[in-house]
């Protein structure tokens, strides 16, 4: 007993000095600084997400503690969620109405979300704290900008310049205002103050080079882009800029010259490797932009971003072994990393494991929830399963955390296209018009939306300001064609599709168009002489083979067309065109089990497509295999449940076999509102009435199919069974002998002879 006193004595002790030595972390005021500080140590190092976590647990010790709040904020715009940032800052400044620091930041977001009223309140707060305040006028300034009080503005703006002589971003407000009021001079005279200022300022070169591109004066451009570069050799934005122009200007090997000087002054800079990168990535040169980020690892062998934007180029120019290979190396490396674990969920996507990806990006998406990334690509995981209301509220989302996002508004523009919504999809091409005027594909896009919305003459607009800014693009010029040959300008559409072949010698997909509208004018002959030529110069393309087949399988040749066919998917076993001519050849030559393998081989390549689906349950329903038939039927419907045919297909053979007719019954009556005026289908729901003994309604039905298409032996036989049923034993008895005297199945024709013989 004494033995276990003691012990518990020294245990009492032992914790009383713990106590003791770990005092200051009982003290809540010594606690929450200490978060605060490890929050703004993250944030020197960038880890802005760890430097989050250490603000809230300040705020979790002092709810009240507007400092962390303040900070907070600043963490959470470096991540981009601007609305938690403004929540942030609303809550600082409920606590502290008067620290002008939060009051700027405020006002700031303010100004960003269009609130300028608010951010005007802000700024006169600070002011009437203190009226010497440069970012209280710089404040105000923006406010007043935004509200279109100009001359206010400007004021304001001159007040900052004021008393702040030596800061450039007080002239660049300056001269920025005054470019509103078109005064080019004074702009002019303070974007030249503002770089005078600073003549190492990157923001001050670029801004004066920016303002006499504006202009169209080149020569200026070029001289303060150089003078930026002697100025501050390191700063490789002015770099990249020049490389821009040059190359905006067609100068492809002076801008790779400017690029050259780059590398060679910072050799060693994974920084500067990873800009030029990026600058290849947007002009589209994977190769060279891949080489550039390969040459910052050399320099940076852990460098994370630059092992991003390289998984990044796998997953776009779809090398998946290569993304599979990084994406295994840096799931270990940085396993929390939001664009890791979003590129994860992209190469699923690719890999076509749909249900994988939509999980991993959902989950990203739950847990970084201000990631624009993580829910843009969830949008395009639902699109690929078919879900496309998710998809349309994950790009919606997308542009919620990040406004005006290219890529979102290109996939929500094509998106509503996909459903037929041209006038939505017609609001997201004209922002990407606006906000990137000089972007041709913006332009395209634009077009294509309303030539789909049968505004040619818009689209005509669009595509002329194309060529303008890029006449040598053969997109542009075949979609300009596409445009004057729906506006029946034969001479002009020949022109630019006959341009965009020239300009794209080796493109199959502007041959296809040409060869269409060859073949629309009927001029048949021209367009195989094209396509033969095309198929001489370009022996291993298989999508010339598939178009000089097609053409002559119009043209009655099959030998010639088959053999093409054949080539096709020699050169490319995974052309779903090709397979889907080659079944037709067989199915018109009543091979229905080699046309089945052939169609069996698309639909293994494109499962998601519908009518094929059903078109291959309708060949097994001809060859009486029934099972079979039901199953591809059910692949169809999996895929759309509203595609009518299939819907009708499986009620047919429901109807047949005279089973589930409720079933049958609401899927044949689905058919019809969705195909009214198809008289197969039409015939089909009569048939299910007929089956459950409805003649009355079947029989009008089947007289709209019999005066739609009179020729039908089935139509016939179908109306004729239906009025004997219904009584009418001699209208009935001339339909079915119309129907023997007309195509019939074998059976159809037995149980004609044998209605036919139990009539008096």
């Amino acid at each position: 007993m004494r033995a276990g006193r003691k012990q518990g004595a020294a245990v009492i002790l032992l914790l009383a000095a713990a106590l003791l030595v770990g005092g200051c972390a009982l003290d809540p005021q010594k606690a929450k600084a200490r978060y605060l500080a490890r929050g703004q140590n993250y944030m020197k190092q960038g880890q802005y997400a760890s430097a989050a976590i250490e603000f809230r647990n300040a705020l979790k010790i002092d709810p009240r503690f507007a400092d962390a709040y303040y900070q907070l904020a600043q963490a959470q715009v470096a991540q981009h969620d601007l609305a938690g940032a403004y929540s942030s800052l609303n809550k600082a400044v409920d606590v502290d109405p008067h620290r002008v620091e939060i009051r700027f930041a405020r006002g700031q977001l303010n100004v960003a979300a269009g609130k300028y009223e608010q951010a005007e309140d802000d700024a006169n707060l600070i002011l009437e704290k203190d009226p010497a305040n440069a970012n209280g006028y710089r404040l105000l300034g923006a406010a007043l900008a935004g509200e279109k009080r100009s001359e206010k503005a400007l004021a304001a703006f001159a007040k900052v310049v004021e008393l702040q002589p030596q800061d450039p971003g007080a002239y660049t407000s300056l001269a920025t205002m005054e470019i509103s009021l078109s005064r080019w001079a004074e702009a002019e005279e303070h974007f030249k103050k503002a770089l005078a200022s600073d003549p190492k300022s990157i923001p001050a070169t670029l801004n004066l080079a920016n303002f006499y591109r504006l202009q169209s004066k080149d020569a200026e451009v070029e001289q303060v882009l150089r003078s930026g570069i002697a100025n501050n050799p390191e700063a490789f934005p002015i770099y990249l800029d020049w490389a821009n122009l040059l190359s905006s200007e067609g100068k492809v090997a002076d801008a790779n010259g400017v690029l050259d000087q780059l590398r060679t002054h910072m050799p060693q800079s994974a920084d500067a490797a990873l800009a030029i990168g990026d600058y290849y990535a947007q002009q589209h040169d994977s190769e060279r932009a891949l080489a550039e980020y390969r040459r910052g690892l050399s320099a940076s062998a852990n460098h994370l971003e630059i092992q991003k934007r390289i998984e990044d180029l796998y997953l776009s120019t779809e090398q998946k072994e290569a993304a599979e290979e990084l994406d295994r190396q840096l799931t270990k490396q940085a396993p929390q990393d939001v664009q890791v674990r979003v590129n994860h969920g992209r190469l699923l996507l690719a890999q076509g494991k749909l249900l994988d990806a939509v999980m991993q990006l959902q989950k990203v998406a739950k847990e970084s929830a201000d990631s624009p990334q993580a829910h843009y690509y969830l949008a395009l995981a639902y699109w690929r399963n078919g879900n496309l209301g998710e998809a349309g509220n994950e790009l919606q989302q997308t542009l919620r955390l990040s406004p005006g996002w290219p890529s979102a508004l290109v996939s929500l523009a094509q998106l509503d296209l996909a459903q037929g919504d041209t006038s939505a999809a017609q609001i997201y091409g004209q922002q990407l018009v606006e906000k990137f005027p000089v972007e041709v594909n913006y332009r395209r896009l634009l077009a294509a939306i309303y030539l789909r919305g049968g505004q040619p003459a818009l689209a005509e607009q669009q595509l002329l300001v194309a060529r303008q800014l890029a006449p040598d693009h053969p997109g542009v010029r075949a979609d300009l064609g596409q445009v004057y040959a729906r506006e029946k300008k034969g001479a002009e559409a020949g022109k630019e599709l006959e341009a965009a072949l020239q300009l794209d010698p080796s493109n199959a997909g502007v041959l296809g168009q040409y060869t269409d509208f060859l073949i629309a004018r009927q001029q048949g002959p021209q367009a195989t002489a094209r396509v033969e030529q095309f198929v001489d110069a370009h022996p291993d393309n298989a999508q010339g083979h598939v178009i000089l087949g097609t053409l002559q399988y119009q043209a009655k040749n099959l030998s010639a067309a088959q053999a093409n066919f054949v080539r096709a998917l020699e050169l490319d076993p995974a052309n779903v065109q090709a397979y889907l001519q080659m079944g037709q050849i067989y199915q018109q030559e009543n091979q229905t089990d080699k046309a089945l393998e052939q169609f069996q081989k698309a639909f293994e390549l494109q499962p998601k497509f519908a009518p094929l689906g059903t078109m291959i349950g309708n060949l097994y329903v001809q060859r009486g295999d029934a099972p079979a038939a039901r199953q591809y039927y059910q692949k169809a419907l999996e895929v759309d449940p509203n595609f009518a045919i299939a819907n009708a297909g499986m009620a047919w053979l429901d109807a047949r076999e005279g089973k589930n007719l409720d079933v049958a019954l609401a899927r044949a009556q689905k058919a019809k509102s969705l195909m009214p005026d198809s008289p197969k289908i039409t015939d089909t729901l009569a048939w299910v009435m007929y089956k459950r003994g409805n003649y009355a309604g079947a029989l009008p039905l089947l007289q709209e199919c019999v005066g739609k298409a009179p020729e039908s032996g089935e139509f016939r036989y179908h109306l004729g069974m239906t009025l004997v049923a219904a009584g009418q034993q001699g209208k009935g008895k001339e339909e079915l002998e119309e129907a023997l005297r007309r195509k019939l199945e074998t059976n159809e024709a037995s149980e004609a002879r044998q209605t036919l013989a139990s009539l008096p």
